[in-house]
């Protein structure tokens, strides 16, 4: 009887593997019987897809249509981008959205008017809920040929496309054989596009998808070994090359198969087929974890001024604690005060946000060996720079029992440095506070120390010593209760206060 329920549970467990390797139907109101859907692009969380359709028109013209899920597997009605798809004309081609990690930009593929080549690369930029005129990315990327099907790396660094190869080879299915490329940011724009190497581009390659970890990229290609057309592949990036494609074969088809969208979790995809009738469907599918990205740190939340909870325009930097280099910079949203960080695994890193006037805060996320997908939402609030204003310079460490001052503190010790050089007329506070545990004596005498070893190094910067007051409070001033651990380690801190601006 063992051995029967065995293979019975044996049986069970194979087919709910299989199951859950076959692409279901996303269903109704995103798919139709009448139109064909095609292309999604999904936010990181997972909660917003944009697509192709031709539902729109009487001449069913391929447009950009909207879709919010508002509990698993339940997507709200589509709404047209009319921002979008009001600036291109009926014989114009639109297709290929990308929308971007931080779910603030959407890239898509167009020859409407003020395109460069005969199909360019074009962005739109979302404030709030409405998203700007259509703007070309420009000759530093968009090329005389065929450019487009954007994907953005999820740091906004690089950004992945295709270029046409040849007017006149195409695949077996009688589609044109392109290019992957790669073009960095340097400033506002992408620059120097560049063919990703073999084994990535074998002569009709395409459709590129960057994952949240930057480094693994799901393309279509043309290759020898493929079912028929273009085939779905996926590559990682290891020490500096990419690994030799393999192909994601539990979806491949004799069709062409292409243009997909992967959340930020990595755990599911989604893409374009023709399973159910002639019409383009969108569906999904759990991604098999031989496939899935390296696991990604979601950071988010609202940056608002502490008194009056107004929005405050403010900016993000992300650096390596241990190098101090800097990985990404941005500004979160100046209307809704919204902000999104996304962090690869193997790092420990420094996350500071600043404006102008105001205070700065910071805190250390290690991602060093992530074991799923996070998602943290921190809301930030700032303080005006005004006398008394007081705030904690959270990434400040000392050695153990030590007034030293930990190489993981520099990030930190440099923002003070430049908020005081932005501010010269400004005298501060800089006091250092112990928990509860030790005597009075030891605490005041460790405390002031470390008080001293902060304003010594803002000292050693060029920073007039009279601008600076190092005072030592030991216990006396716990800002919660010394109760647990978590508390105490919230009173181990060293603040910084404005005590004279003029």
């Amino acid at each position: 009887m063992e051995r029967i329920a065995s293979f019975f549970t044996a049986i069970i467990l194979l087919f709910s593997h299989a199951f859950s390797q076959s692409p279901q139907s996303i269903g109704s109101p995103i798919n139709t019987l009448d139109f064909a859907e095609f292309a999604p692009t999904i936010s990181a969380d997972g909660k917003t897809m944009i697509f192709e359709s031709d539902r729109g028109g009487k001449d069913s013209h391929w447009r950009l249509y909207i879709s919010y899920q508002t509990k698993p597997g339940v997507w709200t009605q589509p709404k047209d981008l009319v921002e979008i798809n009001n600036a291109v004309a009926p014989d114009n081609f639109l297709g290929g959205p990308c929308l971007s990690y931080d779910g603030t930009t959407l890239f898509f593929t167009s020859n409407m008017k003020g395109t460069v080549g005969g199909i360019d690369m074009w962005y739109c930029k979302k404030t709030g809920d409405t998203w700007s005129a259509p703007k070309n990315m420009g000759r530093t990327i968009n090329s005389s040929a065929y450019d487009g099907f954007p994907s953005l790396s999820a740091d906004g660094k690089y950004l992945y496309f295709m270029r046409v190869a040849s007017q006149e080879k195409e695949t077996t299915t009688g589609q044109r054989c392109c290019q992957i490329y790669v073009a960095e940011k340097r400033g506002a724009f992408y620059i120097n596009p560049k063919p990703l190497p073999y084994p990535i581009n074998t002569g009709c390659e395409g459709y590129p998808r960057i994952m949240a970890d930057g480094k693994t990229l799901i393309f279509s290609s043309a290759r020898a070994g493929s079912k028929g057309g273009y085939d779905l592949y996926e590559s990682k990036m290891k020490n500096g090359k990419w690994t030799n494609p393999e192909p994601l074969d539990f979806i491949n088809t004799d069709k062409d198969d292409q243009l997909i969208a992967v959340p930020a979790s990595g755990d599911v995809l989604y893409l374009a087929s023709t399973k159910s009738n002639s019409k383009d469907d969108i569906y999904k599918v759990e991604l098999p974890k031989k496939f899935r990205p390296d696991e990604v740190i979601a950071l988010e939340g609202f940056i608002k001024n502490e008194e009056n909870n107004k929005v405050i325009e403010a900016t993000v930097k992300v650096s390596d604690i241990r190098t101090k280099e800097k990985i990404v910079e941005m500004n979160n949203d100046y209307l809704t005060g919204k902000y999104f960080v996304y962090l690869k695994e193997g790092q420990k890193y420094d996350i500071s946000i600043s404006a102008k006037g105001y205070t700065f805060q910071s805190q250390v996320i290690d991602a060093d060996s992530l074991k799923s997908f996070r998602q943290y939402k921190k809301d930030v609030k700032l303080k005006q720079l005004k006398l008394n204003t007081s705030f904690t310079l959270n990434n400040i460490f000392f050695e153990f029992d030590s007034s030293s001052v930990n190489k993981s503190s520099e990030l930190e010790l440099e923002r003070v440095l430049e908020l005081m050089n932005k501010n010269p007329k400004m005298t501060v506070e800089i006091s250092a506070h112990t928990d509860d545990k030790g005597s009075d004596e030891y605490n005041d005498k460790l405390s002031q120390a470390r008080a001293e070893a902060v304003v010594k190094f803002l000292a050693e910067k060029g920073i007039a010593k009279e601008r600076l007051v190092a005072k030592g409070y030991g216990k006396t001033k716990p800002c919660v209760p010394n109760d647990s651990d978590d508390n105490r380690a919230k009173n181990r801190r060293v603040e910084f206060k404005v005590i004279k601006l003029n």
